[in-house]
């Protein structure tokens, strides 16, 4: 309503009008807009309650998984499976249903259970995420594939090291694959390069140490032999 009005009734008139062709829309407008933002705060809400409850539940997790494998009761490790795999079903897509994953992947390793293990850890790898918890399930996927035997595929999952931070674990795995093989020098240098890494970070890098001090005593045996 830009027109410059001469009278107060040609304002009224204009004012009547405009609202006859356009008030309906803007009732509808201000209707969407209304929802949208409390919409959008219901969603933040929620979001947030989601949160809230997904942070507890993992605590509880936690908790239990804390405690010495020697404490822990049949029990607790049919709780700790139960509340993990809740994490999955009930928060699908956040950070604490990978957590999940791994807290399940974890369980199934300490029970023997290699294939079960791979299936959770491959899971989190195929997802796609880009991040730690992505990377963590790449190294502890590795692991798994040395005790199925699945040299090259495990190998693959090392082979390229996705940031710097996770160089000493990529490099230890990558290690004990090549071991593994039965290639003692590559093992060798990239257990060098991973205690080189941990040690750049402040890692303990005791059990690298006796992994290089083992391989080179065996391939200085070799070479005496």
């Amino acid at each position: 309503m830009s027109e410059e009005f001469r009278t107060e009734e040609e304002q009224v008139e204009a004012i009547k009008s405009w609202w006859n062709e356009n008030g309906k829309s803007l009732i509808v407008t201000i209707a969407v807009v209304l929802a949208g933002y409390f919409g959008w705060n219901g969603y933040q809400d929620n979001q947030r309650a989601q949160g809230e409850a997904a942070s507890s539940i993992y605590q509880q997790l936690v908790n239990k998984a804390t405690k010495p494998l020697s404490e822990q009761t049949e029990a607790d490790k049919t709780e700790m499976e139960v509340v993990a795999a809740q994490l999955k079903t009930e928060f699908p897509g956040s950070l604490y249903a990978q957590f999940g994953g791994l807290y399940l992947a974890k369980f199934a390793i300490e029970a023997n259970n290699f294939e079960a293990a791979a299936a959770e850890l491959q899971a989190l790898v195929d997802a796609g995420n880009k991040g730690p918890v992505t990377y963590l399930a790449q190294v502890r996927l590795a692991r798994v594939l040395i005790q199925l035997e699945k040299f090259d595929d495990a190998l693959a999952l090392v082979a390229t090291t996705p940031e710097a931070s996770f160089t000493a674990q990529f490099e230890e795995v990558k290690g004990d694959v090549l071991f593994a093989k039965g290639d003692l020098s590559a093992a060798l240098s990239a257990y060098q390069t991973a205690r080189t890494s941990a040690m750049a970070l402040g890692i303990n890098t005791q059990v690298l140490q006796r992994k290089i001090d083992d391989l080179a005593g065996a391939k200085l045996a070799n070479t005496d032999a």
